[in-house]
């Protein structure tokens, strides 16, 4: 892959860290987009540990803001200029009510909206000599969501965090479907797809941790079942599976092939049927227009 550019989000932790990773030992440029650049820059240390001859850059993205996203595509388009795959994977897990400076619900923000606009800022740039993948990273927490097309910000019902992270998956997954049909009714070279780790080690797990009541369960669960959850790099195998493997298509979408896919080896996993809605999907697309005004493939 030295001839190929590889734009990871949230990429200086967990399944993100793991994926930077992996593409740089295969010897891809690596685009690092992160919030923090401190603990961007540690990650990339690491990496360049691992991998010494690692090509990588470390550009700032906050994905729950819309002014971050324009200006990452911008220095990318001035310091990288072409893309051949792009892995939404920066997320955030339940937390308390809270608001972006556009008026957005932070989690829809952060795990569907950016990803949404990110990847329309990105689609002039990616390149035209050979296929090219756009791989949204979920959760099987979507499964326990829904599609509220009419309070799809959180204005109306009274807020629930973890139904907020379930549901903003199930945007996302909604929207990769119809993201690949609208770039095959584009005769784009470009599929989407998407992937779900299951469940691993990591920083996002940690703080969804503190949110748990305490009690006598989650002492037995930490000390009975956290060896059993995968590693974070074992874990991302589904995402790399998802922006690598020759036998992909378009509006897959891959998980661990384990027990309720918590983890194991890559397959094909389960979807939300709101997921497969395409009357849905439309609305959800206007509706992430009107949010962010990022407009891209609106006519197909």
């Amino acid at each position: 892959m030295t001839q190929q550019t590889v734009v990871t989000t949230g990429s200086n932790s967990g399944i993100g860290f793991q994926t930077a990773l992996h593409f740089a030992r295969l010897g891809a440029r690596v685009v690092m987009a992160c919030r923090s650049l401190d603990k961007a820059r540690e990650a990339e240390r690491q990496i360049h540990a691992q991998v010494p001859n690692a090509h990588t850059l470390v550009l700032p993205l906050d994905v729950s803001e819309l002014p971050s996203i324009r200006e990452f595509a911008r220095l990318f388009a001035e310091r990288v200029g072409e893309l051949d795959i792009l892995i939404n994977n920066a997320g955030a897990v339940a937390m308390p009510l809270t608001r972006t400076s556009a008026g957005h619900e932070l989690l829809l923000a952060t795990n569907y909206l950016g990803a949404f606009s990110l990847t329309g800022a990105l689609l002039p740039h990616f390149t035209q000599r050979r296929p090219a993948r756009i791989v949204n990273v979920g959760s099987i927490a979507h499964r326990f969501g829904t599609l509220a097309i009419e309070d799809l910000n959180w204005e109306s019902a009274a807020y629930d965090p973890w139904k907020a992270y379930a549901n903003s998956k199930v945007a996302l997954l909604n929207h990769t479907l119809e993201l690949n049909r609208r770039l095959r009714a584009a005769s784009s070279h470009i599929i989407a797809l998407a992937a779900h780790p299951g469940v691993a080690n990591t920083n996002i797990k940690a703080a969804s941790e503190r949110l748990k009541p305490p009690g006598r369960f989650r002492r037995w669960y930490a000390r009975h079942m956290q060896k059993l959850i995968p590693s974070a790099e074992n874990a991302a195998r589904s995402v790399v599976l998802a922006a690598t493997a020759p036998h992909v298509s378009g509006g897959e979408y891959y998980g661990p092939g384990g027990l309720f896919e918590l983890g194991g080896a890559p397959k094909p996993a389960r979807m939300h049927p709101h997921a497969r809605d395409m009357q849905l999907s439309k609305r959800l697309w206007q509706k992430s227009e009107s949010m962010t005004g990022a407009r891209y493939l609106s006519e197909l």
